[in-house]
């Protein structure tokens, strides 16, 4: 789904960025905002699977994809304005919000700033509580908020992201985000949909998400909330079972690893993944059976 198809859009942002989205289907609401560097276009599957029950839509956000390629506005906050923007050019209400890793903190950021009166149900795939770790935390601590880097190895990446040849780092980077099992269909999708914002602003906006922390918002979220992790991510699965416990009466599905589940399970598992999204959006308590 690229500039010619049906289903591709644009729209504008309140300081003027001209954004891309795929809208596909009727029915509820459900949209899909991927994690940093990656295209909307990552939810082949689901926009494919799902949308003869819902209206599926998926963002790319600022920079992303076939997003305006600006210069400015790598912010968290910013990408979280630009949500609501979103929401509000499509008049979106009752809305099952959907976000992977960075797209689950820009919902996380959206919440804070602008409340939960547009949302219906919340869904988080594979993002920590905080990703930055903390020196004085103790071992449990690190367990339960799951951060993956310290502020020098950031730093590094950051400086590896703006002058590495053009695919270069995501190429490394994709390969600690993929399971030993995943098929080449799946791993060309991701590739193909990977390293889409331009350098400078991938590396600002990457340093920013690392330093969010949502520990105190998530025992405010008043929503019903799906967490969705996997056993061999690098988010580790124990961080992801805390993050379900701070939030009242979420839900919570861990992947194993022969079921996809590292950083792409809607990707290497998607048939499981769909119908634990349909399930829970449509209030089954069993969303694995």
């Amino acid at each position: 789904m690229g500039l010619n198809s049906p289903y591709s859009h644009y729209f504008s942002t309140n300081d003027g960025v001209k954004l891309h989205y795929l809208d596909k289907g009727k029915g509820p609401p459900l949209l899909l905002l991927p994690t940093w560097n990656i295209s909307c276009r990552i939810f082949k599957y689901q926009l494919e699977a799902l949308s003869d029950q819902y209206r599926i839509l998926a963002l790319d956000m600022r920079g992303h994809g076939l997003s305006e390629k600006v210069n400015y506005g790598y912010k968290v906050h910013r990408f979280a304005k630009d949500l609501q923007d979103f929401i509000k050019h499509l008049q979106l209400s009752e809305l099952n919000l959907l976000g992977h890793n960075f797209g689950a903190t820009v919902i996380c950021s959206y919440l804070e700033l602008f409340g939960f009166s547009s949302i219906s149900k919340l869904i988080f795939i594979d993002r920590a509580a905080v990703p930055m770790m903390n020196p004085i935390w103790t071992q449990t601590e690190i367990q339960r908020y799951g951060p993956t880097s310290d502020p020098k190895s950031l730093e590094n990446l950051c400086y590896e992201i703006t002058t590495t040849q053009e695919d270069h780092f995501m190429k490394i980077f994709f390969n600690t985000m993929v399971t030993h099992l995943a098929k080449d269909k799946h791993k060309e999708l991701i590739l193909k949909n990977s390293d889409t914002i331009p350098k400078k602003g991938a590396a600002s906006l990457l340093f920013d998400a690392f330093y969010q922390d949502w520990r105190t918002l998530f025992p405010r979220i008043t929503k019903p909330t799906l967490i969705i992790g996997g056993r061999a991510s690098l988010i580790s699965a124990s961080s992801q079972i805390w993050t379900s416990q701070q939030i009242p009466n979420a839900k919570l599905i861990i992947f194993e690893e022969d079921e996809g589940g590292k950083h792409f399970p809607f990707v290497e598992n998607s048939k499981k993944f769909n119908r634990v999204i349909d399930k829970f959006i449509q209030q089954q308590v069993n969303l694995i059976s």
